[in-house]
């Protein structure tokens, strides 16, 4: 008896790596998962640690220390050349979304922008758009710039708000996307203005302007006071809120009504296109009309993609659970551990598709892109750039240039 059980010791330190260290036995799980002595796992999580779950394995008390195993960083949702496709994503697509909307910062702010403090109702909602972008754009350089040690501190360790740079990741990428959407609700409105032809009070557009910023700071640093950001376990590359009831508080209620304020105000411009189809000036309102449309649609799916990853997560991490408890029982059953029965053949059963995941980034680094798309050559960025600062000092400009547009069509 003593040579069999001295046997099944052996089967197991050629396996699991377990070895004698001044005569006590050191645990160690199969790669890719790490072994962490803990007795609150639960509080674990508060620090970044995402243990596996195979509580549905019965172990025998010398492998106890199996139910201790660490799930890696980046998660096992997706496998790792889909990690490094996503990856690749934020921090070059990242990028050219952040210079795209700098270069309509610098049109339609200050800097070009000769009536930007006259707080004219289009540049102005078309500078703070881009002003939103800017900021996803700074949160993908920072994740470009520090790599995964950003999101993944250790490698089994998930980023939480008091490490270095994650809670300022957060708050960033957060301040960006809010502010994107809340300023596309506006961007609809003012698409209607236009098209119709009707003006709106300064001071309503300064309390407006004011307002909206108001929300989304306070929205943005709300999070903190829970400690909420930290790398999220499925579905963003980036730091955000962790939790599915403070995200539907503090970013998709306010994603769904501006997304119901966008949705009037495109019907008010469509309407208000077609009772002026004799208008020689209604062509020039349709592309701004589908930069509108096309917005709406990417937020729309983010909601649909999200609200779908939030509601199915449990039923997510149960697959995930069952493929890893699978290779624990094939692993146990390999070594002869009595009361194991093989569970066959462990199939890879996918959770979130590639696609849909990849998708969901590329719209979010599309913004910024957009903006500089319909914008850029648009008639009012060419009368900005004539009456800025530098072609006026140069001579090739004319300063009233956009002013004198403004009092014709606005």
């Amino acid at each position: 008896m003593k040579i069999i059980f001295f046997s099944l010791i052996i089967v197991l330190i050629s396996f699991l790596g377990i070895s004698f260290v001044e005569s006590q036995i050191v645990p160690a799980c199969p790669e890719p998962f790490l072994y962490r002595p803990t007795n609150d796992s639960v509080g674990d999580y508060d620090f970044g640690y995402q243990y596996i779950n195979i509580s549905q394995i019965k172990l025998p008390p010398p492998l106890s220390f199996l139910y201790n195993c660490l799930m890696p960083c980046q998660s096992l949702f997706f496998e790792k050349n889909s990690w490094d496709s996503f990856n690749k994503l934020v921090e070059q697509m990242g990028s050219v979304s952040f210079t795209c909307s700098v270069i309509i910062m610098i049109i339609y702010g200050p800097l070009m922008n000769r009536s930007f403090f006259k707080l004219d109702r289009h540049t102005m909602t078309v500078f703070c758009f881009a002003f939103s972008t800017f900021f996803i754009g700074v949160s993908d350089l920072m994740f470009a710039s520090e790599g995964v040690d950003m999101v993944c501190p250790e490698s089994h360790r998930y980023a939480r708000q008091t490490d270095k740079t994650c809670a300022t990741n957060g708050v960033l990428y957060q301040f960006g996307w809010l502010g994107s959407v809340m300023w596309f609700a506006f961007l609809s409105i003012d698409g209607f203005f236009r098209a119709s032809g009707k003006k709106m009070n300064k001071m309503v557009f300064g309390i407006i302007l004011g307002t909206i910023w108001a929300i989304n700071i306070a929205l943005s640093f709300g999070p903190m006071g829970g400690d909420q950001y930290g790398a999220y376990f499925v579905g963003q590359v980036n730091c955000w809120i962790l939790v599915k009831n403070w995200q539907y508080g503090f970013f998709w209620a306010e994603v769904i009504i501006s997304l119901a304020i966008g949705f009037v105000g495109i019907c008010l411009t469509i309407f208000t296109l077609i009772r002026k189809t004799s208008d020689g000036n209604t062509f020039k309102n349709i592309s701004p009309l589908i930069l509108v449309f096309l917005l709406f649609c990417q937020y729309l799916y983010m909601i649909i993609f999200y609200g779908i990853i939030n509601e199915k997560k449990d039923h997510y991490s149960n697959i995930l659970a069952e493929q890893i408890g699978c290779i624990f029982t094939n692993a146990l059953f390999a070594m002869k551990i009595p009361g194991v029965k093989s569970a066959g053949e462990c199939v890879f059963n996918e959770t979130i598709t590639f696609s849909s995941q990849y998708a969901f980034l590329f719209f979010i680094r599309l913004l910024g892109i957009e903006i500089f798309s319909f914008y850029i050559m648009s008639k009012e960025a060419l009368l900005l750039i004539k009456s800025s600062y530098i072609a006026t000092m140069l001579g090739l400009g004319d300063k009233d240039a956009y002013d004198v547009e403004l009092e014709e069509t606005d």
